[in-house]
């Protein structure tokens, strides 16, 4: 599912990011329009907004609205650059070598 414009601009690590988290039992949808994050994310009960960007990258001036908005509001809405900033957003130790709880 996703919420469509024409040809969104989205990150490289994003499909990992989305494996990742698919990986451990997470449901993820890509979102897309003006100041959107990238992610809609359900986890054990709960709904968490990610913006994926690449390790160097920026937010443009309506996501930082948007995430400023989110915050005020107390929203689950978060930055990562990696897939392990991604499973910290879920409690998830990444560094142990087994599957996902």
């Amino acid at each position: 599912m996703s919420l469509r414009r024409i040809n969104p601009k989205r990150d490289r690590n994003e499909p990992a990011v989305i494996k990742a988290l698919n990986d451990c039992g997470a449901i993820t949808y890509r979102l897309s329009g003006a100041g959107l994050p990238d992610l809609l994310v359900g986890w054990r009960g709960v709904w968490l907004l990610l913006e994926v960007k690449a390790p160097k990258g920026r937010m443009e001036p309506d996501q930082v609205i948007f995430h400023a908005t989110a915050k005020a509001l107390k929203l689950p809405c978060y930055r990562v650059n990696t897939v392990e900033a991604a499973l910290d957003v879920l409690g998830l130790d990444h560094s142990l070598p087994k599957p996902c709880p």
